[in-house]
Parts: C-alpha cells; sequence; structure tokens
C-alpha cells in the first residue's frame, strides 16, 4: 500500500473516543450488544446497508431464516460520522 493510501493511525483513537463516550452513557450493555446495536442502527439509516439475508439448516436438516449485518467494507470515516451523529441524537 502506497504511503498516500495508508489509512490514519490517529483514527483508531478517535474511533475508540467515541465508542467510549457512548458505552460510558449505557454501562449496563455488555461490548457485543453495543456493536450489535452500532450495525443496526446504521444499517437501518443507510438503507439496509449490510443486511444479509439467507438460510441455514437445523438439526434436522430443515431451513431456517437468517438475517445478520456485515459492516466489513464500511469505512472508518462513515462509521466515525454515524458514531458522532448518534451522541449528538442520544445526548452524552
Amino acid at each position: 500500500m502506497d504511503d498516500e493510501k495508508k489509512r490514519d493511525p490517529e483514527r483508531i483513537k478517535v474511533m475508540l473516543d467515541l465508542i467510549r463516550e457512548i458505552w460510558k452513557s449505557n454501562p449496563d450493555m455488555r461490548f457485543f450488544q453495543l456493536i450489535d446495536l452500532f450495525q443496526h442502527e446504521y444499517s437501518s439509516k443507510n438503507n439496509g446497508f449490510g443486511k444479509r439475508v439467507g438460510f441455514e439448516l437445523d438439526s434436522k436438516k430443515y431451513e431456517v431464516p437468517l438475517t445478520y449485518i456485515d459492516l466489513f467494507f464500511l469505512e472508518d470515516k462513515e462509521l466515525e460520522v454515524f458514531l458522532q451523529d448518534y451522541i449528538n441524537e442520544h445526548g452524552k
């Protein structure tokens, strides 16, 4: 990766500070509950971005509907904006 295309390492602190601020206002949430909340809220506010629908087989080989959110391709800057908006919307 070229130096000009490398991601700014400072974004890590910025993102963690935003998550920390939200988590502190919801201290009873477990970490992955918080992450799950972010994923579903981001997807619902962005036209279903990352929503995946499919089926899995249960123990009797019946198809069971499966829905989940996959934000693998979400850029950090977009998530940063979302987290800041979340803080602004829900207060500190």
